[in-house]
């Protein structure tokens, strides 16, 4: 039971199509229609979002056939489609099809493949190319959707690919670079310091080589480098030290907090429940964390 609780604290649930946290009408959390809103509730992980179904799925389409509605011009979908196929992604239908969405000549089978992307991980590192693509996109929705794609897909070969990420920190769209925050504040260190450093390369002169210099700069100084960027008279700085002020620094992972609870030395007993009770940690910490405990 305690196990099962502390999964499911780490877990932030809403139902399809109302979303977590408030995003523009472009931005809706899920693209479920109306009648489909009952059949599945999406949650928010560290690790991503997870799509759990509440009951069977009313389409009765197969995988295979789904993907062909997909790629169809025009499909003229909702939304629905793409959360089904989903479901059967690396099921029923192989995993390099998402390639051909992503790639597709049409803008909301694109869309669809963008949105399908960001539920995966490394396991389709041999496409961020193409996701590295769409944020170029004519569509915000797809753009947005591309940065956190690469940023969860991404491995270290892709310095690149990472930069272009981090270029969406000046699109035109405020949906975008809101997206492109969040690529700052989540990103792994080696993410951050490849999309910095290649940034820098690909645009020199630029705010993005100002953030490269601030970096080496303010070098192990975090306080003095989030100020320096946060001052900057230019806003894509700001908005990546805005990125770098909400990064965590620390990480408290309960169980091993409890592991010492569970001391037979009743001075680290009661030292780690005090810890519990009265939250005496840093206050740049984390509390919490749906880490798992290795021992």
């Amino acid at each position: 039971m305690r196990l099962g609780w502390c999964i499911l604290r780490g877990l932030y649930s809403t139902r399809v199509g109302q979303p977590l946290f408030a995003m523009t009408d472009l931005f809706e959390a899920m693209r479920l229609s109306a009648e489909d809103s009952e059949v599945a509730h999406l949650f928010f992980s560290e690790g991503g979002k997870i799509l759990l179904p509440l009951g069977k799925s009313t389409n009765a389409m197969t995988g295979q056939e789904m993907l062909e509605r997909l790629l169809s011009s025009p499909h003229d979908d909702d939304g629905a489609l793409a959360n089904d196929l989903l479901g059967e992604l690396g099921k029923t239908v192989p995993l390099e099809s998402l390639r051909l969405l992503l790639t597709s000549a049409n803008a909301e089978t694109r869309a669809a493949g963008a949105f399908i992307a960001t539920f995966q991980n490394q396991n389709i590192s041999s496409m961020v190319g193409e996701l590295a693509a769409l944020l170029g996109d004519s569509n915000p929705r797809t753009r947005f959707d591309a940065v956190e794609s690469i940023l969860r897909c991404s491995t270290r070969n892709d310095g690149q690919h990472l930069a272009q990420a981090l270029f969406a920190l000046d699109d035109y769209h405020d949906g975008v670079r809101m997206g492109a925050v969040k690529f700052v504040r989540f990103a792994k260190d080696w993410q951050l310091k490849l999309a910095r450093q290649h940034a820098a390369l690909l645009r020199p002169q630029t705010p993005f080589s100002a953030i490269a210099d601030i970096s080496g700069q303010w070098r192990g100084d975090a306080s003095g480098m989030i100020r320096a960027m946060l001052d900057h008279s230019e806003p894509v700085v700001r908005r990546y030290g805005l990125g770098l002020a909400s990064r965590a620094r620390l990480v408290v992972v309960d169980a091993f907090v409890e592991w010492a609870q569970a001391s037979a030395d009743p001075e680290i007993s009661k030292l780690a429940t005090d810890c519990i009770e009265h939250n005496q940690i840093s206050h740049h910490a984390v509390w919490q964390s749906s880490l798992p405990a290795i021992a």
